[in-house]
């Protein structure tokens, strides 16, 4: 592909971006329709990433699959990555099953539940298969539960029927109304070790919780973490580390094999083509080559969410 990024060494399955967000117009209206049960001043103040929903809306409003499709096609090949796992914004399995469905070697869909604590919840999730979808994302700050409540084993066995990856955003978001008292890893720790067949990836490094993060490396195997994002949680970390010291130290922990690439780029500001550059310089610095750059660059996301 074109455009491939200086001193990438792009593994020869090409990149793989496991952090991506999918957001139609059907998405934000269902987010639209179910505002939260908060006060409603707070409602009126709120501007996730600067923006009202009507604000967010603009830009999708009548805006096809198919033009998502082929404007996200565009830029994988402006940036030179092959493909990329899509996460919805709010929920939308059945958008993002038809999206999916528009190039299923290049384009690869998260499924998300409403409620990750209601009944039919593990019955939606057995559907994922089905509709062409390679993970689960759940979101313990917004969704406000613990990851070792047990009304989400369920959940937790049909993806281990399923073969589904579980990706969690845990820590700070950009959320307009998110409760940080859910936002620790650390009750994830039983969850991985009672599923070891199911990976779960930790995004964002953990969003200002790495410390957390990296202590559920020890002693497993099925615990994963994405660099997705500007990473600006370390802005809000005692000593804001380095982005550098940040890959140096999930490296140590989680090992190469463990390591997944992201941008968590979004229809809004398109594809981040600056964090894909900063992050594989971050690799160079560190002398990370061959394998391991393939790996934490695509290889991981291929054998995470089978694709």
């Amino acid at each position: 592909m074109s455009n491939t990024p200086a001193g990438t060494g792009t593994p020869p399955g090409g990149i793989i971006d496991a952090h991506l967000h999918l957001a139609t117009e059907g998405m934000i209206r269902r987010m639209m329709e179910r505002p939260p049960a908060i006060r409603e001043e707070a409602r009126r103040r709120s501007r996730p990433r600067g923006m009202t929903l009507d604000e967010r809306l603009q830009p999708v409003a009548g805006v096809t699959l198919e033009q998502h499709a082929a404007a996200w096609l565009a830029a994988f090949d402006q940036a030179g990555v092959e493909g990329g796992v899509f996460i919805a914004v709010g929920e939308g399995n059945e958008e993002m099953a038809q999206f999916v469905a528009l190039n299923p070697r290049r384009l690869h869909g998260v499924g998300s539940l409403a409620d990750p604590r209601h009944p039919d919840a593990a019955r939606t999730v057995r559907t994922f298969r089905a509709r062409g979808l390679c993970a689960l994302k759940l979101y313990p700050p917004i969704q406000r539960f613990l990851a070792n409540d047990r009304m989400l084993y369920p959940v937790y066995e049909a993806c281990a029927e399923q073969e589904l990856a579980v990706i969690f955003h845990f820590g700070i978001t950009v959320g307009a109304f998110y409760d940080l008292s859910y936002a620790s890893p650390l009750p994830l720790s039983a969850v991985v070790k009672e599923f070891p067949e199911v990976t779960f990836v930790i995004a964002h490094f953990g969003a200002g919780f790495f410390r957390e993060t990296l202590f559920l490396a020890y002693h497993t195997d099925n615990v994963c973490v994405d660099t997705s994002g500007t990473n600006n949680w370390r802005h809000y970390s005692p000593g804001e580390p380095s982005l550098e010291q940040v890959f140096r130290d999930a490296l140590r922990a989680f090992g190469p094999e463990r390591v997944l690439f992201g941008t968590d780029s979004t229809v809004w500001g398109g594809y981040r083509h600056h964090i894909l550059r900063e992050q594989v310089e971050v690799l160079d610095r560190l002398g990370v080559t061959g394998a391991d750059r393939a790996r934490i660059l695509g290889d991981n996301a291929r054998h995470v969410f089978h694709l």
